[in-house]
């Protein structure tokens, strides 16, 4: 959809937005009524825009409402709402719109508060990991859960973290790290590890848990503030040897010793052929992006310009310069960028599963437990045709074998019972998206008014603005208005003026038709008390 098209709609949306067809009728055309109340939850969205809220101003903004029903009127009976384009892009804006009601925003809101806070603060563990496939069978997964107990306990029985993660851990960097994983802060893990991590005390050994790579097994060490981040320049020489030391030790000399520039001799003389030529400046980083020895020296610089004395990482010996600090900026400037990191991290499917569950309480689902015995029976792969019954009801609409054996063909190696779970789930979200329009009256005011409005900017694109472009036209309204508007001045001088004017006299001469092919009767009591209202 063109923006030209989606910013028209958005007016239309704020137009109307807030409608409620339940008082007494106002007006009605061709014997269809509008209501008061409609009018005057549109007149108070749209207060702030009105220059004149006197009795004058209602009147005015009443007649550009009749207007606007009239137009409304006229795409209904011209059967726009039928033609496919239409259908296509209506329906693809439910589904948009939709999409906010999949989602509980109190648990979004906790989401993303906790998210906050937890990058506010830097939690330092030790992990223990078995891998485990997700389709992994319940006794593959006992053994595994079994397994960390035993982990478990011996580190509560005294032995050191490192030594029994040697032991027990699949993890590929245990060897160098005993299981250590140092600093991390908020957003830089998956969230069931992230959340174990902060939720477990310093000291603690955490309970087995599961995430996508397999189970878990944490030990919190720290926690501390969150230092924010911090960009760098460093100037790096390979190796260990005694060579690679003196050559550090020079050139820092260099640089207490004389003004050399650091961002040139880094250029020079750094063997980080990915900075070197930036002057061995980094990218920002923050706890857990970057080497922990290298972070912690980055870290330690006071001032910008500062740099370091020679320290050794494992890539070589190295000379780090303060650029700048950026230290945690506040929940308000920082919200939007969580918010969609929490939408697009497994954490997201906690706000999915509250909808879930309320749908659940709310919908009567009735499940027939023969048919779904059925497919732990009969092969449902090589005779489909044996599927024959209702799998379960949804508020008492029925929902096919067939359709289970569909969603069945879209998964491999996945159980029956497993499968039968999401499908379940899959259609009571199907069924609420059905029936959203009847259900919740806050979608179907939206939807309503946004439908009208793709109605209305097809219908004006045709009636006025296609006809606006039409040289001769507008060239035959310049000239007739040429004396009396425009002064005598040329149609080039000021052609976007005199097609503001010929759009406003095509649309005006447009409602005085819709006025004549549709009757507009209005309820005069309703209109006084209208007009007196102090709204």
């Amino acid at each position: 959809m063109d923006l030209k098209k989606i910013t028209f709609i958005v007016l239309i949306i704020a137009f109307n937005l807030n409608a409620q067809n339940n008082q007494k009728v106002l007006f009605s055309i061709d014997n269809e009524p509008v209501y008061t109340q409609e009018f005057v939850n549109v007149y108070k969205k749209n207060i702030n825009l009105i220059d004149d809220s006197s009795k004058k101003g209602i009147e005015n903004y009443l007649n550009l409402y009749v207007n606007y029903k009239l137009k409304v009127k006229e795409a209904f009976e011209l059967r726009l709402d039928t033609f496919p384009k239409f259908k296509s892009e209506l329906s693809e804006y439910k589904s948009n719109l939709i999409a906010p009601y999949l989602k509980d925003k109190n648990v979004s809101e906790h989401l993303i508060k906790e998210a906050y806070d937890r990058i506010t603060k830097e939690v330092d563990v030790s992990h223990i990991l078995l891998f485990i496939k997700p389709d992994a069978t319940a006794n593959d997964t006992l053994i595994a859960y079994n397994k960390l107990i035993e982990a478990r306990n011996l580190i509560l029985a005294g032995k050191s973290f490192a030594e029994v993660a040697l032991k027990y851990s699949e993890d590929p960097t245990v060897q160098q790290n005993g299981g250590r994983i140092g600093y991390f802060t908020g957003l830089q893990m998956v969230y069931p590890f992230e959340n174990t991590a902060f939720n477990t005390k310093i000291g603690d050994v955490s309970m087995p848990f599961k995430t996508k790579f397999g189970y878990h097994i944490v030990q919190v060490h720290n926690v501390r503030n969150a230092k924010g981040e911090v960009e760098v320049a460093h100037i790096m020489v390979k190796n260990d040897s005694l060579i690679a030391k003196n050559k550090i030790d020079d050139i820092y000399a260099q640089l207490v010793d004389s003004n050399t520039d650091f961002f040139e001799l880094a250029t020079q003389v750094s063997d980080d052929k990915a900075t070197a030529p930036q002057g061995g400046r980094l990218n920002k980083f923050g706890t857990g992006q970057m080497l922990e020895s290298f972070a912690n020296e980055a870290f330690k610089l006071e001032n910008e310009g500062d740099f370091s004395k020679p320290f050794q990482t494992q890539f070589g010996w190295h000379i780090v310069r303060l650029i700048k600090k950026y230290p945690i900026e506040s929940f308000e400037k920082l919200r939007d960028r969580i918010t969609q990191q929490v939408e697009n991290d497994e954490r997201s499917n906690l706000i999915g599963e509250s909808v879930i569950n309320r749908l659940f309480k709310e919908y009567k689902v009735v499940v027939n437990e023969e048919a779904l015995q059925q497919f732990s029976v009969n092969d449902w792969k090589e005779k489909p045709e044996l599927f024959r019954s209702t799998l379960l009801t949804i508020e008492n609409t029925p929902i096919s074998q067939n359709r289970f054996i569909s969603y069945l063909n879209s998964f491999t190696n996945t159980s029956i019972a497993k499968s039968f779970a999401g499908f379940k789930e899959k259609e009571v979200i199907n069924y609420y998206k059905q029936h959203i329009e009847t259900d919740n009256d806050e979608f179907a005011i939206m939807f309503k008014e946004f439908k009208e409005g793709l109605l209305l900017f097809d219908l004006l694109e045709k009636r006025v603005w296609e006809k606006s472009k039409d040289s001769a036209a507008l060239s035959n309204y310049f000239n007739e208005n040429k004396t009396k508007k425009y002064n005598h001045k040329e149609l080039a001088t000021i052609k976007g003026t005199v097609i503001s004017d010929f759009q406003e006299y095509l649309e005006n001469e447009w409602i005085k038709e819709l006025n004549l092919k549709y009757k507009v009767a209005f309820n005069s009591s309703e209109k006084k008390k209208l007009l007196k209202l102090k709204i």
